[in-house]
């Protein structure tokens, strides 16, 4: 299962929109949005995908119930467990939650955002993953993570 995987999109439509089609060009089967949308509007391009999708809520998601209700039920809380073709993925905005969830050897794939610096980690079975910032207002660069769980390997690419 290729799993496609952005954060801190900060209202850049345009980011979100090159991040979302590098992703589908990935041959995403599933998108996971760590967080940081800002506004219900940016949550509209999500909206539109065919590939499923779910996210969380980030510490800059201001308009909480407008994301929630454009999300139509996919945007979940502070953090947001699911299984999907017998791979357990974990996914929060934050880094200690992350790491307490990537530390329990009890998910495929464990996902953060927050900190706009792309990391993988793996460790037995466990992938942790920060795929940077899709906005590229921290770092300079626009980036994204895909996730091959079948063959548990990870990696960035630049927008």
């Amino acid at each position: 299962m290729i799993v496609g995987v952005l954060s801190d999109s900060h209202d850049d439509l345009l980011a979100l929109k090159k991040a979302l089609d590098t992703l589908k060009e990935e041959g995403a089967e599933l998108i996971l949005h760590a967080g940081d949308y800002v506004a219900p509007f940016s949550v509209r391009l999500l909206t539109e995908l065919s590939i499923p999708w779910w996210g969380v809520l980030g510490n800059n998601d201001g308009e909480i119930l407008g994301i929630f209700q454009k999300s139509e039920g996919k945007i979940k809380g502070p953090f947001l467990e699911l299984e999907e073709k017998g791979y357990r993925i974990w996914v929060s905005h934050f880094y200690q939650p992350a790491k307490w969830a990537f530390m329990s050897g009890h998910f495929d794939l464990v996902v953060y955002g927050h900190t706009h610096e792309a990391i993988i980690k793996e460790e037995g079975r466990s992938i942790l993953l920060n795929p940077g910032e899709v906005c590229g207002l921290l770092s300079g660069q626009s980036t994204v993570a895909v996730c091959d769980l079948e063959k548990r390997v990870a990696k960035l690419i630049t927008i």
